[in-house]
């Protein structure tokens, strides 16, 4: 609860092709959220058993308020992709718009679990404190180890490496074009990473000023704008790069459905009709 991607935000990013997520079944996912989610916040911090006892019902309710308001939305936003793969050519401003949908969906969810994210870290202990700190700061040096760090040839191959093997689980394999493709978006990207690391590092600063000061008046309204407006806390440099990069993407992503043969937009439609299927299959999902 305490990152910039919560794992219902993770799930609601898996749910499509245009953010080119790595989740094939969903389903399976999705029926484990209520052993993940409590995982996750563990990796972080460990609760007690009477901060267990007390996160449980709300996180069956959050769980529950998800299935049966979001997964009809996600549903209908996969049939709107259908629709899409169906044209014989798509626009930049087609994709940029199923990108809007997605932050939509995601401050819903943020708005969702901010209570519950107040009332958590409202009763975290000075000790529990000091383990998310240590967490937070080696997965930074974790994150700046694999993606900071490396001289710049290698992040733009192993930046390559990544879109691709997303790419393909979608479409199937690329052709030369379309990997050269992929290829040169990687090198735009530039310093991305280091922009991306620094904004990330710096929204938990905030995030910790918040915290130290958690039993203040003002701190359910300060931990709520972290969560649920974190574009206030961006960097002037990630500010600035955002929109290039995600306008980068929509291109990229156009390219590639525009250039794709029969057999690949089958197998996109295939996969698209698959998610669908497993939504829709979910014990929770209103029939």
């Amino acid at each position: 609860m305490f990152g910039r991607v919560t794992p219902l935000r993770a799930v609601l990013l898996a749910a499509t092709f245009l953010l080119v997520a790595a989740c094939s079944r969903l389903d399976l996912a999705y029926r484990n959220l209520d052993l993940v989610i409590p995982w996750w916040i563990s990796t972080y911090v460990s609760l007690d058993d009477s901060q267990k006892a007390w996160l449980e019902p709300r996180l069956q309710k959050h769980l529950a308020w998800h299935c049966k308001t979001q997964l009809p939305e996600y549903v209908a936003w996969l049939e709107q992709l259908v629709q899409l793969s169906q044209r014989p050519k798509l626009t930049a401003t087609d994709v940029q718009g199923q990108f809007v949908q997605v932050r939509e969906a995601a401050r819903d969810i943020a708005v969702e679990i901010t209570p519950t994210a107040i009332g958590v870290a409202k009763n975290l202990y000075p000790q529990q404190m000091g383990e998310l700190y240590v967490s937070m700061d080696e997965r930074n040096v974790e994150l700046r180890e694999e993606h900071v760090e490396p001289p710049f040839k290698e992040q733009v191959v192993a930046r390559s490496e990544r879109m691709r093997e997303r790419v393909e689980e979608w479409l199937g394999p690329l052709r030369p074009s379309q990997q050269a493709r992929i290829d040169t978006w990687a090198k735009e990207q530039g310093d991305y990473n280091r922009i991306w690391s620094d904004n990330r590092e710096n929204w938990q600063k905030e995030l910790r000023s918040a915290l130290y000061s958690r039993h203040n008046a003002d701190f359910p309204a300060r931990l709520t704008a972290l969560l649920q407006d974190p574009e206030t806390f961006w960097t002037a440099k990630y500010r600035k790069a955002y929109p290039v990069a995600e306008d980068a993407l929509a291109r990229l992503l156009t390219d590639l459905f525009n250039s794709a043969d029969e057999g690949q937009r089958n197998a996109l439609r295939q996969h698209i009709g698959e998610m669908m299927a497993d939504l829709k299959g979910l014990e929770c999902y209103p029939h």
